[in-house]
């Protein structure tokens, strides 16, 4: 079982983050943290890495409910949404699947409210446009 779904996209490393925040929005999450990976190993340990942003996003009603069914589960939040640019100039996009990432919550309303869940989630990557099979980085649009 995967754990994530992702999408290479047709897009910059900026144009994705735009794209990847509407999408949420539409499905009516939003982002409650985001994470600079490269200036964080920059800042921290010296290290030049690619470009890679983890945003924390959250659909509230979802959150709400999971937490009515477990008081704990608040420990699994946010789900994490990855913007990352690979060495070879492809922009990817992934997101955790919820149902994954509650299997632990041992409540039969949790897994319900996962599935629904990864619905949504999923519905955030199908959004998105992929790049074409063939694409060179220089190809995708902006």
């Amino acid at each position: 079982m995967t754990y994530h779904f992702s999408k290479v996209v047709d897009a910059s490393f900026e144009a994705a983050i735009a794209q990847v925040t509407e999408a949420l929005k539409q499905e009516g999450m939003g982002i409650l943290t985001e994470i600079d990976v490269q200036a964080a190993f920059k800042k921290k340990l010296d290290i030049d890495f690619r470009q890679y942003t983890i945003l924390g996003a959250c659909h509230p009603q979802t959150a709400y409910q999971m937490i009515q069914a477990d008081d704990k589960a608040g420990v699994l939040y946010p789900c994490n949404v990855v913007v990352q640019e690979h060495t070879d100039g492809r922009i990817e996009v992934s997101a955790v699947d919820p149902l994954v990432m509650f299997l632990p919550v041992e409540n039969p309303k949790a897994r319900e409210i996962a599935i629904a869940a990864s619905q949504i989630v999923q519905r955030v990557i199908d959004r998105l446009a992929a790049a074409q099979p063939n694409a060179t980085p220089h190809e995708y649009a902006i």
